[in-house]
């Protein structure tokens, strides 16, 4: 009797010790259980191999769900259709860039701004998931004539798939290409074009340009050509001291100039003051007559300036006319006869 009371109790505990289990995982699993995930939905025109159910959900890296179901169109919504339709999560987590308390509230702005996935490999694997982002060529524009149940988060081409559309044209317009007329026209060209003709041409014209460099080289090394330049120099250094010289006879006359002006204007000062009635209208003649005294002064100077030259050489004729009446003038000192003689008489001693 003891021993079945023993088997009672044991059994009682067991029993106990379940149904208090279960309880307790009811009461802290059942949120849960019972608890709906968010859902989002997107189509791709193109291959999704590598993508799996449980995949990530990524928006720049970050995870924000995961890859419930992976099917088509044709079987959810019974209309003919070629794209891929896949059904993926949203997590608390899901902060895609928007604000919101809900994160299907969130998505659907993030839809509104621009958002849309696309598939992304993890490096050579070959496994892919979902990648979202803001796109600025938005994107690509699939018809779709039913209504998603789910939130739609539009979809475009992956990177892998713009290269291979890449390729793909590269490839038709290669096709399309005519290689055995382009073969035909380029073998008609080399014979129309005479190389032998051409070759000799050119190396003719080469000789010349050499021949044409030894000439100018030659030109420019000769005494010919240093003599000019040589000669050049001496006529600028001459210019400059003729310039130089004429620099204090131009000075000195416009200093006579100005103080001839300012002495008409003294004068005329003192005309004014002594005959200040009378003078007037002599006053503003002489204005006149100094305004066009000072346009001489600088017709006059810009004279000399011009012919500095010719000033130059005049000053040297009359050096030398001046040498002359002096050496005239002791030779008529000395030999007064010599006016009426041929030449002066001979010393005595002389024969």
């Amino acid at each position: 009797m003891t021993q079945k009371t023993n088997y009672f109790k044991l059994g009682l505990f067991v029993i106990l010790a379940f149904a208090l289990t279960a309880a307790m995982l009811i009461a802290f699993g059942a949120g849960q259980f019972f608890k709906t995930e968010p859902l989002a939905e997107t189509y791709f025109n193109e291959s999704v191999q590598g993508l799996n159910i449980g995949s990530e959900v990524k928006y720049k890296g970050v995870k924000i769900g995961a890859v419930k179901s992976i099917t088509t169109p044709t079987k959810v919504y019974d209309i003919a259709s070629n794209y891929v339709l896949v059904t993926f999560s949203l997590s608390e987590d899901c902060y895609v860039g928007q604000t919101g308390k809900r994160p299907e509230e969130r998505m659907k702005k993030a839809v509104e701004k621009g958002l849309c996935v696309f598939l992304s490999f993890n490096g050579l694997t070959g496994s892919a998931y979902l990648e979202t982002d803001y796109q600025k060529n938005g994107p690509d524009d699939l018809k779709i004539s039913w209504t998603p149940e789910n939130i739609y988060v539009p979809s475009r081409s992956s990177n892998i798939k713009q290269v291979k559309d890449g390729i793909s044209q590269v490839m038709q317009l290669l096709g399309s290409l005519d290689f055995q007329e382009m073969k035909k026209d380029l073998s008609a060209l080399l014979k129309g074009l005479n190389i032998t003709k051409v070759s000799a041409q050119a190396e003719s014209l080469i000789k010349e340009l050499r021949q044409t460099n030894r000439d100018l080289a030659k030109i420019l090394t000769s005494d010919q050509v240093k003599r000019i330049l040589a000669d050049t120099g001496s006529s600028v250094a001459d210019l400059k001291q003729i310039v130089h010289a004429a620099k204090i006879p131009i000075k000195q006359a416009l200093a006579d100039i100005n103080t001839a002006s300012g002495s008409f204007k003294r004068m005329a000062t003192h005309l004014e003051q002594g005959y200040k009635g009378k003078l007037s209208d002599m006053s503003g003649k002489m204005d006149t007559v100094l305004a066009s005294l000072e346009k001489t002064s600088r017709l006059l100077e810009n004279m000399i300036w011009t012919n500095a030259d010719v000033i130059e050489k005049t000053i040297g004729n009359l050096e030398d006319t001046t040498e002359n009446l002096n050496q005239f003038t002791r030779e008529l000192r000395n030999y007064p006869g010599s006016i009426l003689m041929e030449a002066p008489p001979k010393a005595h001693g002389q024969n």
